[in-house]
């Protein structure tokens, strides 16, 4: 059948109806917009890193309480730590929960975060001191957890390098190095005298030596001079080896060195009265006198000065560890003489909650 021209025309136009391709061009925009957005979230999400925010490249995009708690128990931290901790993962927005705990450099990142939030966020110092203080209990005991390994039984054990202390009969304390660990001995650094130089103590001479080849555990042997060679163009004096080692008790806080100028001054401590009534006068003489403390922690410190006090003593101690002015009591537990003084280990019987934060913020690095 044969049409006029005009219609064949006509029924050509309707079906290219501009409609048709306009539904065309929203769709497969629609499409596009959609594949836009889905690269822009992956690439956000690859591109997070540190701790404090977002998840790993790898990770997963949401937060699991489950596998937060589960990492958390398998380093023994308690319920109500884990707790805390996943209170402030969850502010932080720690997407990828379960590989905070995989590296001891994330964890550490975390802690920071979390120490640098209390510290702008908190709505008073006293919260804010309370809560720095629940961080840096969870944070002291990973450290001593982490700090565990296989003791040390006897001195063959003991590695080049390692940093030695010797008390001989006198109680004198001398600092030494163990140059080389051989099979017939120990071959240390000699005594020196007065004027820096060797000093040949007798042979057979008995002593007590103290180190520590972790930060927090600590090992004492007694032994005695067996005689000196030279190692190396110099002088050695030779220990005789030890199966005996000794633990000692492990430090309970992380230390870290520091050369900070200080004042103290002595502390007089009297009992008035007798029994359960009696009461403690503390009295703080006003001379001061000027040292340099060597490294801290939480629980005490180390101070250097031409003026020491002797093992018993009490003494207040004013110094600033980089982020702020301190003064805190301590006795001292321990004097080791050095050339031109000694130096005084002191554990401190009153500091202030907020003094102990500073502290670990510093020994933890956070404030850095």
């Amino acid at each position: 059948m044969n049409f006029p021209l005009p219609l064949l025309q006509t029924r050509y136009w309707k079906e290219s109806d501009p409609r048709s391709t306009l539904i065309g061009l929203a769709v497969i925009g629609g499409i596009v917009l959609v594949l836009l957005v889905a690269n822009l979230i992956s690439s956000r999400r690859k591109g997070s890193s540190g701790t404090g925010g977002r998840a790993a490249a790898g990770g997963s995009s949401r937060f699991s309480r489950g596998d937060f708690r589960r990492a958390a128990r398998n380093l023994g931290i308690v319920e109500e730590h884990a707790a805390f901790l996943e209170r402030y993962a969850r502010v932080l927005d720690i997407a990828d929960s379960a590989s905070l705990f995989r590296t001891k450099e994330r964890l550490d990142g975390f802690f920071r975060d979390v120490y640098r939030r209390i510290d702008k966020h908190e709505e008073s110092e006293q919260v804010a001191e309370n809560e720095k203080a629940t961080l840096f209990a969870i944070r002291e005991y990973l450290t001593v957890r982490s700090t565990h390994g296989a003791p040390v039984r006897s001195s063959r054990q003991m590695a080049a390098k390692t940093t030695l202390s010797f008390i001989l009969s006198d109680q004198s304390s001398h600092p030494s190095v163990l140059r080389s660990n051989e099979p017939g001995g120990l071959a240390v650094e000699p005594i020196l005298d007065s004027l820096g130089q060797p000093k040949r103590v007798r042979r057979g001479t008995r002593m007590t030596v103290y180190f520590y080849p972790k930060p927090r555990q600590g090992y004492s042997f007694r032994t005695k001079v067996t005689g000196y060679e030279i190692l190396g163009g110099r002088l050695a004096m030779i220990l005789k080896h030890s199966d005996a080692v000794t633990a000692l008790p492990a430090r309970r806080h992380q230390r870290r060195e520091l050369r900070a100028p200080c004042l103290f001054r002595r502390v007089a401590v009297e009992l008035a009265g007798s029994g359960k009534h009696a009461a403690r006068n503390v009295r703080v003489e006003r001379m001061a006198w000027p040292g340099t403390v060597v490294d801290v922690s939480a629980g005490g410190l180390s101070l250097q000065s031409a003026n020491p006090l002797d093992a018993g003593g009490y003494v207040k101690i004013e110094f600033d560890p980089g982020n702020g002015q301190l003064a805190v009591f301590g006795s001292v537990v321990r004097m080791n003489r050095v050339r031109g003084g000694g130096v005084m280990h002191v554990r401190f019987v009153k500091i202030s909650r907020k003094a102990v934060n500073e502290l670990l913020s510093f020994v933890y690095g956070y404030s850095d």
